[in-house]
């Protein structure tokens, strides 16, 4: 759950900064909790059909969500 909960924090940020860039200004926390109304669900979604919440690497790049991916690299401390 807290590769989850990091995964979907990072995704929000890159997000948040995506859109400041667009508006020039900080959307603020209304953009966060804009942002899990309306994609918190798919991207939760996405998280559990992806490699990414078995990968060892998905601090880096979990918030991608990908279903293939050439790093990909079982987290085997999990499975101890």
């Amino acid at each position: 759950m807290l590769e989850y909960m990091i995964a979907q924090r990072k995704k929000i940020e890159i997000e948040k900064w995506n859109e400041g860039i667009r508006r020039k200004a900080d959307p603020g926390t209304d953009f966060v909790i804009w942002w899990i109304l309306n994609h918190g669900a798919s991207f939760r979604n996405a998280w559990h059909n992806s490699l990414c919440k078995n990968c060892s690497l998905n601090s880096v790049c979990g918030h991608e969500v990908k279903i293939i991916c050439n790093k990909y690299n079982l987290n085997t401390s999990e499975n101890d």
